[in-house]
């Protein structure tokens, strides 16, 4: 069953979709989206996968963090810290029903690096995690902004107002720091032609987790903007969530 969700916070009301499969108890998979997303996914896929999950069983939480999509704030109001708090209420929600048996991350881009941290805090919370072109090069990549506009309050990042806070808190972060502290099952998705998050930084992370299982999309990229891609990566998606169920 596909409900619509609330999760507040001190800052105001998260936004989202539960799905629920019709049983006691189910594994829940919790989707972050990355930056300038929302809880759809790209190409819907977030919305495609949770409807395929519920019927094999597993339940999936898929929420707008605050500033983007229904959920409350704007944009600009919006730093990781925020997100990766955003994030903790959402495992602590989800670990008080009753019903949850196991954990399962999802996150794509920005989300990836949001899903990697939230595994450092609670590593012997999650079972499994998945990440689509994780985009740990954030802080390279976000980099440039400070040189736009001196000492600016907020930034034009391709039509989004960002804050200086946002730019200070990403470049001030090393999300490759304690990656192997996530022991449990890992699956990494990664474009062979991601320009956004080039595909040559998979070789740092790959070396710094514990044992992940890694598959390159051949052409594919950062949004798996040809039809064949996104149906791979859902696909592969699916398959290593429901594995042993």
């Amino acid at each position: 069953m596909q409900q619509y969700y609330e999760i507040p916070t001190p800052q105001g009301v998260m936004r989202g979709f539960f799905h629920t499969p019709q049983q006691e108890e189910f594994p829940v998979c919790i989707i972050f989206h990355g930056f300038t997303g929302c809880n759809t996914g790209a190409k819907f896929s977030y919305t495609q996968l949770s409807r395929m999950l519920e019927k094999e069983g597993i339940a999936t939480i898929r929420m707008d963090f605050l500033g983007s999509g229904e959920s409350d704030l704007s944009f600009r109001d919006m730093t990781f810290e925020d997100e990766l708090n955003c994030a903790c209420l959402i495992l602590e929600e989800i670990l008080k029903i009753p019903a949850t048996q196991k954990i399962y991350l999802l996150g794509h881009s920005m989300g990836g690096v949001i899903a990697s941290e939230l595994a450092k805090l609670y590593p012997d919370k999650i079972t499994k995690m998945c990440l689509w072109s994780p985009a740990f090069n954030l802080s390279d990549a976000i980099d440039y902004l400070k040189g736009c506009t001196p000492l600016a309050e907020f930034y034009d990042h391709n039509g989004f107002e960002i804050s200086h806070r946002f730019v200070e808190d990403i470049i001030s972060r090393d999300f490759y720091k304690d990656l192997g502290t996530y022991q449990n099952q890992l699956m990494i998705i990664h474009g062979t032609k991601d320009t956004t998050v080039p595909f040559k930084i998979s070789k740092k992370y790959l070396s710094l987790f514990h044992q992940p299982q890694f598959y390159p999309i051949k052409d594919a990229t950062h949004n798996f903007d040809q039809l064949e891609h996104i149906q791979t990566v859902i696909q592969l998606t699916y398959d290593y969530l429901r594995d042993e169920l």
